[in-house]
């Protein structure tokens, strides 16, 4: 996990009002790494509270959004949330099960 990264944000992801919770970039390879967004924590909007998943790409000396992975929507703020901190310890496993919505193997 890295929070200390230079990132491109584009004007939509403010207009969406995401917010960003973590960035991952692999500790093996710099040149890509992920962005975990959250949507309605504060329960603003009629929609569910949702954690969404965005690839980013090293271009120069900044890592730009390349496009959004997956989503995944939550009852509570409170299930968004305890998601969102256990996502960058998932295994790559879980991590496509999720992603193909199968239960995941993690507690």
């Amino acid at each position: 996990m890295n929070n200390q990264i230079q990132l491109i944000v584009p004007e939509w992801f403010v207009l969406d009002e995401l917010h960003i919770i973590e960035t991952v970039v692999g500790e093996s390879s710099t040149e890509i790494g992920l962005v975990i967004a959250g949507e309605n924590f504060d329960s603003m909007k009629q929609c569910c509270p949702t954690v969404r998943l965005y690839m980013i790409r090293l271009i120069g000396e900044q890592y730009e959004l390349m496009k959004e992975l997956d989503a995944f929507q939550f009852q509570s703020v409170e299930d968004a949330k305890a998601f969102s901190e256990k996502l960058p310890q998932l295994n790559a496993i879980d991590l496509i099960m999720l992603m193909n919505n199968q239960e995941p193997m993690f507690a």
